[in-house]
């Protein structure tokens, strides 16, 4: 039994905190295979086997102020979910920290781009390997396969990386970009929301995800685009569709929250300040 669940085991206080945690346990509208409900938990139990220190970033999450808010409701119904999420991301965004949401399916997307872009312009880059951009899926207007289609009603402009699943009437749109295009596509000047589907991730490196698809980013492509998006002035990010049951190895769950650390590391973290190295003789060479 590992203790309280907390990423990472942190629990800075609110408002100490740089970055704030929020879980959104929403399986609501699924269409294949089910368990993302679960994934919030999954997430923080594998956070247990990772270390604080990012090598990639060179920064200790310990240092950072991470706090855990928990999750929302899992027994509300849908609006009301979506509502909770949207108050609590527009909370943090307020008091201007670093915001990461931990899904569910991917419609949690669309709260946390609401919050954002209720002050003011926001860009989203997503890493899919759907589209997700119905119109209705059916007949609802808010799923997970429609969530991409409101967030560019919502977003200054849409960035979705790793698509290879297409129903047709999308080909041709403009929002499709491959990872070495992302800079290109934004503009320095406006923030930016990471929305991170786990499919996007090649099914043999991340099987644990509701609807897989062969091919995909590997997790060194993942690791590039943050390196890029470190770059912008990322307010958000969240992380979708891990389905805990299809992965009996828990790989998926740890790719999920190493994916979660790397990401607040390249995006809030700050570099580790170290002593010169000095040499044989004591001098600094």
């Amino acid at each position: 039994m590992i203790g309280p669940l907390r990423f990472l085991g942190l629990g800075t206080p609110f408002a100490e905190a740089r970055v704030a945690i929020l879980g959104v346990p929403l399986e609501r509208t699924v269409s294949y295979r089910g368990g993302p409900a679960q994934a919030p938990t999954a997430i923080r139990a594998a956070s247990d086997s990772i270390e604080l220190y990012s090598r990639i970033f060179d920064c200790d999450l310990g240092g950072i102020g991470v706090c855990d808010l928990g999750d929302v409701d899992p027994h509300a119904a849908l609006g009301e979910m979506l509502s909770t999420a949207e108050f609590a991301v527009g909370r943090v965004l307020a008091a201007g920290k670093g915001a990461v949401v931990l899904g569910g399916e991917h419609t949690v997307a669309l709260p946390s781009v609401r919050a954002a872009a209720a002050r003011g312009p926001i860009q989203v880059v997503a890493l899919d390997a759907h589209t997700d951009l119905r119109d209705t899926y059916g007949e609802d207007g808010v799923t997970h396969a429609t969530v991409l289609r409101r967030v560019s009603e919502i977003a200054s402009r849409l960035v979705i990386v790793g698509a290879r699943s297409f129903f047709g009437g999308e080909v041709g749109e403009p929002f499709f970009a491959g990872p070495d295009e992302i800079a290109g596509r934004l503009d320095p000047k406006v923030p930016v929301w990471l929305t991170v589907d786990l499919d996007a991730l090649d099914p043999s490196l991340c099987p644990g995800v509701t609807n897989p698809e062969p091919g995909g980013l590997t997790y060194h492509d993942v690791i590039g685009i943050y390196r890029t998006l470190s770059g912008f002035q990322v307010v958000g990010m969240d992380l979708v569709e891990l389905a805990p049951p299809f992965d009996p190895s828990a790989v998926s769950a740890i790719t999920a929250a190493k994916l979660v650390l790397e990401g607040i590391a390249a995006f809030w973290g700050r570099r580790m300040v170290r002593p010169p190295r000095r040499g044989g003789n004591g001098t600094i060479p």
